[in-house]
């Protein structure tokens, strides 16, 4: 019996970052070059399941009450780290200038998370870490 490996879906979910956003074009094009859809994501898609939004699927009709934060965030789904993938679309969407402070990888526990649960977690290690610095 052959093994049946699941691939994720290529994709970069984008929050409070779209085309109206400086260096949007650069990451599209960075998202090209590698294979990777984009899709922008916002409140309508806080009570997504992130696994869910990268393959395309709608949100639920319901958000959430959550107030998340207005940070920019890019989740990565479906790159390999030991293939050199996700370092290059990293890299390729770092030197675009864009400000996205927040950037993350769909991980297998948080493929189940809801977007404004992923969003709220990045948030509080983004602020540890900012804090963490300041001492």
């Amino acid at each position: 019996m052959k093994a049946h490996i699941i691939r994720e879906p290529r994709c970069a979910l984008l929050w409070r970052f779209d085309a109206s956003s400086a260096g949007y074009d650069a990451v599209e094009r960075a998202a090209r070059r590698c294979g990777v859809t984009l899709r922008t994501v916002g409140n309508g898609e806080l009570g997504g399941i992130v696994g869910d939004l990268c393959a395309g699927k709608p949100a639920p009709a319901f958000a959430p009450l959550a107030a998340v934060p207005e940070r920019p965030a890019i989740i990565i789904s479906g790159l390999s780290h030991q293939t050199g993938e996700l370092g290059r679309f990293i890299d390729l969407v770092r030197e675009s200038g864009a400000d996205l402070p927040l950037r993350a990888m769909v991980t297998p526990t948080s493929k189940g998370w809801t977007l404004s649960a992923l969003l709220l977690e990045l948030n509080r290690e983004h602020e540890a870490v900012a804090e963490g610095g300041n001492a």
